[in-house]
């Protein structure tokens, strides 16, 4: 059987009362295929790196900067450490791919892909609750966000408890199975308890796409759907003020010389509400092309768990199987990247996230070398201000100012509840 399909082989499943069957390998290859475990380790360990520093770096801003713990930081401050923990299991699954067996042991099988379980549906629902206080920012009267961060840390911790529930029979039925290829090995795989009712493998699998899929993706579409028809109506509205008002200029201008007494009113309306629809807009960018994102790189790991399903559910003398390790293996690679993608789209295109990054980065190194300049004008005999600090001269154009300026709108939105 080794030689037909390296990822399916025969054991004695004593613990779900199957007897003699086929398992799925899942984590571990087998065969000659040392090039291909080269190359996935080498991009295994390079997400891992990458992951690593990028949410970090997110971590760090919104813990550093009290004007940075918003209600959207706090939830994205969980995608976060969720990222992170999928992330760890990184270099383990590298290890994996270089060794013809599962070398970690009964208990680390339980537990990883019980961890990588848990990690996706937090990701997932955490950006359902983004897109649900998003909607009622933008689209629900009054226009103000019900959540304090004190709230999104609770409904966060709520999440992982119903994801930690939920995935709860995963560590039961994933364990450390003794397979018999060339010689017998260990590895590491995935058995449902036999039921002469029902089919377990059903139930679980139908209940957990529903919840973990199904349903957050239909809540996303109802929600932005909602939020670009406001959006809409917003720049609709925006266009025809801005015309109208061109219009009556143009107007007063032939028949007199003085303007109306109210029409600075109108005009200062308008370009208030010009201004809050394009920082909508620049937001729900951020968020709409991170679920996307997400959904993408999600669907091919939930397929390919949909497929093993599928494929293992043969009678032990049909060994017509299709997938491979290596299927499993790309699928997740998908996800794990995700955990890189995640931090990239918030540094890149969120401007807050831009600023406390320049401060983290850039402030710190320039401070050094301020300290440096200050001991060599010491040593030199050089005075210094009384106040005991260097007075540096910072032009308003200059790059250091611009780097230190705060995040004004962040922190205010955070001390009244707004949504901005």
């Amino acid at each position: 059987m080794s030689l037909f399909n390296t990822s399916y082989l025969m054991g004695n499943d004593t613990t779900g009362g199957w007897g003699p069957r086929y398992f799925f390998t899942f984590y571990s290859e087998f065969g000659d295929e040392q090039a291909e475990s080269a190359v996935e380790v080498t991009v295994f360990m390079v997400i891992f790196a990458a992951s690593v520093v990028a949410n970090v770096s997110i971590a760090w801003a919104v813990l550093r900067y009290r004007e940075m713990r918003t209600v959207t930081n706090c939830f994205l401050l969980n995608l976060t450490v969720a990222d992170l923990l999928f992330a760890i299991t990184t270099p383990a699954l590298a290890y994996v791919r270089v060794r013809p067996d599962w070398p970690f042991g009964d208990l680390v099988c339980r537990l990883l892909p019980y961890s990588q379980f848990v990690c996706g549906f937090v990701l997932l629902w955490t950006l359902t609750l983004i897109s649900m206080d998003r909607h009622r920012c933008i689209v629900v009267p009054p226009y103000r966000s019900q959540l304090t961060p004190r709230r999104a840390t609770v409904l966060t911790v709520l999440t992982w408890l119903i994801a930690l529930a939920v995935f709860m029979p995963v560590p039961f039925w994933f364990h450390e199975q003794a397979v018999l290829g060339d010689t017998a090995v260990n590895v590491c795989t995935l058995v449902f308890p036999k039921n002469d009712t029902f089919k377990m493998s059903i139930v679980f699998t139908v209940s957990v796409v529903s919840l973990s899929c199904i349903l957050p993706l239909s809540l996303f579409v109802y929600h932005y759907q909602r939020i670009f028809h406001k959006l809409n109506k917003t720049r609709r509205r925006i266009e025809h003020s801005v015309s109208h008002r061109a219009t009556a200029a143009h107007t007063t201008s032939r028949n007199s010389l003085s303007p109306p007494a109210n029409g600075s009113i109108p005009q200062v309306l308008v370009r208030h509400e010009e201004l809050r629809y394009r920082k909508h807009v620049r937001v729900v960018r951020v968020l709409l092309i991170n679920v996307i994102v997400v959904l993408v790189m999600w669907l091919p790991i939930t397929v390919v768990m949909c497929l093993i399903y599928v494929d293992g559910s043969r009678d032990t003398e049909d060994t017509g199987y299709f997938l491979r390790s290596h299927h499993f293996i790309m699928g997740l690679l998908f996800a794990l990247l995700n955990t890189v993608v995640n931090p990239i789209l918030y540094g890149v295109l969120s401007e807050n996230f831009r600023k406390c990054f320049a401060r983290l980065w850039f402030i710190s190194k320039r401070r050094r070398a301020m300290h440096r300049e200050l001991l060599d004008n010491a040593s030199k005999g050089a005075r210094t201000p009384s106040n005991g600090h260097y007075n540096s001269t910072l032009q308003p154009g200059s790059s250091a100012s611009v780097v230190e300026l705060p995040v004004t709108a962040v922190a205010s939105s955070s001390a009244t509840n707004e949504c901005w």
